[in-house]
């Protein structure tokens, strides 16, 4: 039997460059200086495709959709993490996102709105995409992270809905969409985190039944249905039944980046033949790994499978 994909395309049309500071002082009166910088190439799909790399996997191609003037800067970043990358360049500057750290350890996260992508970009985008998929047998395209401005969530819907194909499946982590685009969808697999999933249902899920109750709603339109719980760790629901994987007390450096890296290696372990509780375990694992990270550094396969019999995996029921 053949890998489940034989492709995977990670769609980037915001792509960022994430910059960490971190400061001595929160002073509103002086000017704050800093102690230490990192810049990393950021946004979510193309965090997903950094994880694949830094997995020394070569299944995952980042194509998208990049401003032209500090595009160098991204693209370099990518070539260093080892990434097979595609962007179209545009008019205009990448965003910068912003996350400012102080010694207390709390974090100032400011993400900037990015360019403008315009009709004939996302034509040309299209093009490209399905060129792509005709090279492969089984292909995923990852539809991950903020929109451009301009580009509503219905017209993201409509741009994802043609290019389903017979060979196709997408995933799907954004917050612009409500249940009825989800069901519309019919995605392979999506991600959110608590308060995206409470906003696309609708509705407040206090307890955690509830929650596995819109998660089993949901499985009816999508395959595989996590949910990132923050400190409290994974649901997964799927056809096969669904676990919660509880992770253990971590010293948190940085979430950013985390959910991108549980969605990876979630896609990661399936295609490398595990089961989905299996790889719900390990994306898990590699999420509570992320978080022991500074900025959006990027986890291995090591430090994953060290923190992989830490996670407490239950069967979900009820």
């Amino acid at each position: 039997m053949g890998k489940l994909f034989d492709k995977i395309i990670a769609v980037s049309l915001n792509p960022a460059l994430d910059v960490t500071l971190w400061v001595r002082t929160l002073d509103f009166n002086e000017p704050n200086k800093t102690m230490d910088e990192k810049v990393y190439a950021g946004g979510k799909a193309v965090n997903i495709a950094r994880v694949f790399a830094s997995y020394q996997s070569d299944i995952v191609r980042c194509i998208g959709v990049a401003g032209d003037d500090n595009y160098q800067t991204l693209s370099s970043l990518l070539e260093k993490d080892g990434v097979s990358f595609d962007f179209i360049r545009i008019p205009g500057a990448i965003r910068e996102n912003l996350t400012l750290v102080i010694p207390d350890k709390r974090v100032l996260k400011i993400n900037r709105a990015g360019c403008p992508v315009g009709a004939k970009t996302m034509h040309e985008l299209k093009a490209k995409l399905l060129e792509e998929i005709k090279k492969s047998e089984r292909c995923l395209l990852i539809f991950a992270g903020s929109l451009p401005p301009n580009i509503t969530p219905e017209a993201y819907k409509s741009f994802i809905l043609s290019l389903k194909r017979e060979n196709v499946e997408v995933a799907v982590d954004s917050a612009v969409f409500h249940l009825e685009d989800i069901e519309e969808i019919r995605p392979f697999l999506i991600k959110p985190n608590l308060p995206e999933f409470r906003a696309m249902c609708g509705t407040d899920l206090r307890t955690e039944q509830s929650i596995i109750k819109f998660a089993k709603v949901l499985s009816a339109s999508v395959t595989h249905v996590l949910v990132s719980l923050g400190g409290k760790g994974l649901l997964y629901i799927g056809g096969e039944g669904g676990v919660r994987v509880i992770p253990p007390s971590v010293n948190v450096r940085s979430t950013i980046g985390a959910g991108d890296t549980t969605l990876a290696s979630f896609v990661y372990a399936l295609v490398e033949g595990k089961d989905p509780r299996e790889a719900a375990h390990f994306a898990a694992a590699a999420g509570t790994a992320s978080v022991t990270l500074d900025g959006t550094d990027v986890v291995s396969k090591e430090m994953v499978e060290a923190m992989l019999p830490s996670m407490m995996v239950k069967p979900v029921r009820g």
